[in-house]
């Protein structure tokens, strides 16, 4: 266990803050890959996060939606206090595995802190044309770093935002260029590979509740001579 700072927070929309937190040079050392997530300890309370910033960055970036406990107090804080941290927990996503292979991010709600680092790689190494993201949130209302995003599609990444509540129509004026589809992550992706919208050897990034990452992983996948498909969750 160490002691971390809270040196930044900004509002990132949909409900979520993106919060920053200052660790120990050896502990930000440890984030070796994109998917590994931090326990975070306030008193009594404690709570689990995907790290949101740049692998092996010298601060942590978290993105919060206020849910009780350590993330009520995360948003609430004062800059300048401290809490303490443990991590970074998992392997995180074998993101060399997934160079020249389709790539598909598969994330719920604020999971979506681990697209951005692998976003960000994809683009640096041109291969933002085959990355695909699939976002499940309730409503388009929900979604965080909606900027962060259009940059994304402006680099050629290709968006899906899976509503589970049947808003398909509702706030057209948020991501107007990303596609919709009412129901879960799971099921637009499988609702793709059977219309044939995936080809190649597709390696897909899964991270979110652990009932949507054991459907994931339990789920028997389409199959067909044109596509593979191998599913990577992050725990």
């Amino acid at each position: 266990m160490a002691t971390a700072m809270l040196s930044a927070r900004r509002d990132a929309g949909g409900g979520l803050f993106l919060v920053t937190l200052r660790v120990p040079d050896e502990l930000a050392g440890r984030y070796i890959a994109p998917g590994q997530y931090v326990e975070v300890i306030i008193g009594a309370d404690s709570g689990y996060f995907v790290l949101a910033g740049k692998v092996g960055a010298a601060e942590w970036e978290l993105l919060v939606r206020m849910n009780g406990g350590a993330s009520d107090a995360l948003i609430a804080l004062s800059l300048g206090e401290t809490v303490e941290v443990m991590g970074p927990l998992g392997n995180g996503f074998p993101l060399s595995r997934a160079q020249g292979r389709p790539l598909v991010v598969a994330v719920a709600g604020s999971a979506l802190a681990v697209a951005r680092p692998i976003v960000r790689a994809r683009i640096a190494t041109r291969e933002a044309s085959t990355t695909r993201i699939y976002l499940g949130v309730r409503s388009a209302r929900d979604v965080g770093l909606v900027f962060e995003i259009e940059s994304w599609v402006e680099a050629g990444v290709r968006m899906v935002l899976c509503l589970s509540k049947s808003e398909i129509g509702h706030d057209p004026d948020i991501l107007p260029r990303v596609r919709r589809e009412v129901g879960y992550v799971q099921t637009a992706l499988e609702r793709a590979i059977q219309a044939g919208e995936l080809l190649g050897n597709v390696i897909v990034f899964a991270a979110g509740p652990e009932p949507m990452l054991s459907d994931m992983r339990s789920r028997v996948w389409p199959a067909s001579a044109s596509m593979t498909l191998e599913v990577v969750t992050n725990v």
